[in-house]
């Protein structure tokens, strides 16, 4: 009966030994690349503007607007499955011009905080809501191209005085950024498949 019992014992310590070292040879998550973000991409966006065609005068202000489609100017933003693309270029770059020292106008600004049965507003895009007209120095705005596989994200950075641009930066976005890994996904209302 002791012979049996060490027996046992002794094959499940090779066992559990095996599969440690096993497990220690498989690769972990710690050695892949975080995946980059929209906001990573934008970031970079940011850095291209910032080498201005001139020096901007001291406490510029800049407002950040909607990045619309190029070819459905004021109509479009660009939905799909990463909905709100549009939405979240204009909120990354109203973080990173704030960060590199413009003074940004958030002028969504509304005369009073709006309180609903769960959250609560500061911001709207309804005129009737809004505080006072604000003045700006630049405009943050720009455009997005649609390819097959990605979206090229165009941004200027525009003098409100004489319709001049002070500086420009493109960026290709992948697709895959907004999408993921999804074998399957819905785009633009159309099915997709990808590979197995």
């Amino acid at each position: 009966m002791r012979i049996l019992l060490l027996v046992l014992v002794g094959l499940l310590t090779g066992c559990s030994s095996s599969l440690l070292m096993h497990q220690s040879n498989q690769p972990t998550a710690k050695n892949t690349p975080p995946a980059r973000t929209v906001h990573n991409y934008v970031g970079e966006l940011a850095t291209q503007l910032s080498q201005y065609s001139k020096p901007l005068k001291p406490g510029a202000s800049v407002a950040v607007t909607s990045f619309y489609k190029d070819s459905k100017l004021g109509m479009d933003t660009v939905h799909s499955q990463g909905e709100g693309l549009s939405n979240q270029i204009q909120e990354s770059f109203i973080t990173y011009m704030t960060q590199m020292g413009l003074q940004v106008v958030e002028f969504r600004m509304q005369k009073a905080i709006s309180l609903s049965d769960d959250a609560d507003n500061i911001l709207s895009r309804d005129i009737d809501k809004l505080k006072e007209r604000h003045k700006f120095d630049l405009v943050l705005t720009g455009t997005v191209s649609e390819s097959f596989n990605s979206y090229t994200i165009h941004a200027r950075l525009v003098d409100m005085v004489n319709n001049k641009t002070m500086s420009a930066a493109s960026i290709s976005l992948p697709k895959s950024t907004l999408w993921g890994e999804e074998q399957v996904q819905m785009r633009d209302g159309l099915l997709h498949r990808g590979q197995y």
